[in-house]
């Protein structure tokens, strides 16, 4: 169940139909250039933004919190600095180095140590004071940026030691420096234009080869299979089997030009089944009448040239030319009847007939077999005496013929015998002809009922048929509605079976 389900989910992008693959398609062509861009435009600007926004303020409020942790970080620094375990001058190297960095905004440092100076930028005296207009009295360890700039100061003990730590910076505004950074932001972005377009460009181009290649595999790829398919079915190779399976369109297409191939190799098949029937039934129509021909031709001739020469001699000779031309009349007759039915020319006049007198027709049948040297037996399995709807005349022949046959290919080492037997069904009757003669190898046997068929390969023995019979007896049989068919074995006789549809009401 599980190994199904598997399977059932792989095939799932095979069979999915041609207007969704396409959809699907679009979509993914607009979404994965937008995905991509996106992603790479912020990638872009996350590593320049530290490069070209130094302090991500939106308002006076956030700006002055943000910086505020900043600068903390920076005093932390200083703090750690001056209280690490070390001399003053390592101290002061220490100091000087993140001065340096401070400095870079604009901004001054004044250190004290226990009210004497430590550290000043550029040994300025004036640091102080100018860190005192900022803060306006705020004391100490205060915290202010403003209008007229920006100043920290607070303290730092260490054991014994105190320091003082001053930064200000009164040209550090909030406005300048809000202005400033979205100066430096516009030009960054001017500056990555190019940038951008050239990523845009390659994502579209990359995401339209994606989608080419996709398209070219799952519908192209089937097309073409189907193309080079067509192709030698129209050259004429019906056994060429195109192997594309889906149950979408391009799958549909696929099993419609295989069945297509099938139907018309069966169809060529059987075109040259038919020539061949008719090229045989033309052959067998000339030999079966030229013999006949023949023999009354040969006879004539004696007549003629007076070989028959006493009374005898020309009856026998008679006797035969009519023999023969009752043999070409019979042959005439039974083609003649053959073609109207095959035409659909023969109309019947059916009748309602009492299986009762169905076997009575065919015990007169019998009685006509004693003249033959033939024995006979009707075995009747009815049991409500149905009735059938036949053509009386059309079927007398139909059993007439089928006798005539048994009589013809009996055996000469045992006395021939017809056994008839009638089977009522629920909605039919079967009729049953079953003969102790030669029989007919399982080869010949489906093929008794076409026209001109024999056994008899070499057709030497004409005066035994022509092959039309039971030809004639499938036509009338199929006429009626019904089926016959025939079941042998070489050596144990001859069954003929028909199936009759019982007349209604019965």
């Amino acid at each position: 169940m599980k190994k199904k389900r598997e399977e059932k989910i792989k095939a799932l992008p095979k069979n999915m139909k041609i207007n969704t693959r396409i959809f699907i398609t679009s979509v993914m062509a607009i979404l994965i250039p937008i995905a991509i861009i996106a992603l790479s435009v912020s990638a872009y600007f996350s590593l320049s933004s530290s490069e070209i926004i130094e302090f991500p303020a939106v308002s006076q409020m956030t700006y002055g919190i943000l910086s505020q942790l900043q600068w903390s970080q920076t005093f932390s620094e200083i703090s750690e600095a001056l209280t690490a375990d070390r001399d003053d001058a390592a101290k002061l190297a220490v100091i000087e180095n993140i001065s340096s960095r401070v400095e870079k905004t604009g901004a001054l440092m004044y250190i004290e140590k226990n009210g004497n100076a430590f550290y000043k930028t550029g040994g300025r005296d004036d640091i102080k004071e100018k860190a005192a207009e900022v803060l306006r009295g705020s004391g100490v360890n205060a915290y202010y940026i403003g209008e007229n700039g920006l100043a920290v100061q607070t303290d730092v003990i260490d054991g014994g030691d105190r320091y003082a730590v001053t930064l200000v910076n009164d040209n550090y505004t909030l406005p300048a420096v809000i202005s400033e950074n979205n100066e430096n932001f516009l030009n960054a972005l001017k500056n990555g234009t190019t940038e951008i377009v050239a990523i845009v460009i390659v994502v579209f181009i990359l995401a339209i080869v994606i989608v080419s290649l996709i398209t070219a595999k799952t519908i192209v790829g089937p097309i073409e299979q189907i193309t080079v398919g067509a192709n030698e079915i129209a050259n004429g190779n019906y056994d060429y089997e195109i192997k594309y399976k889906s149950t979408n369109e391009l799958g549909q297409l696929a099993k419609s030009f295989n069945n297509m191939r099938l139907r018309v190799k069966e169809s060529i098949e059987e075109q040259n089944r038919a020539d061949q029937q008719q090229k045989e039934m033309i052959a067998g129509i000339a030999h079966d009448l030229r013999t006949p021909l023949t023999s009354i031709k040969g006879y004539v001739e004696g007549l003629r040239d007076g070989i028959a020469d006493t009374p005898e001699k020309q009856k026998r000779y008679i006797d035969t030319i009519y023999a023969s031309t009752r043999n070409t009349e019979k042959i005439l007759d039974d083609l003649l009847v053959l073609s109207k039915l095959e035409l659909g020319a023969t109309t019947l006049d059916c009748e309602s007939v009492s299986i009762d007198d169905f076997i009575g027709f065919l015990s007169e049948t019998g009685e006509a077999l004693s003249k033959e040297d033939f024995d006979y037996e009707i075995i009747n399995r009815t049991t409500t005496s149905p009735s059938l709807y036949i053509d009386t005349d059309s079927f007398a022949r139909v059993i007439n013929n089928i006798v005539s046959n048994s009589v013809k290919y009996r055996r000469t080492d045992v006395k021939g015998k017809i056994t008839f037997t009638v089977i009522e069904y629920q909605k039919t009757v079967l009729i049953e002809i079953k003969d102790n003669g030669m029989g007919v190898d399982k080869e010949s046997l489906h093929r008794i009922f076409d026209t001109l068929y024999r056994a008899d390969k070499a057709r030497t023995n004409v005066k035994d048929g022509s092959g039309l019979g039971l030809s004639v007896c499938k036509q009338i049989v199929e006429l009626h509605g019904g089926l016959i068919w025939a079941q042998s074995e070489p050596g144990n006789g001859l069954a003929i079976l028909i199936s009759l549809p019982k007349q209604r009401g019965n």
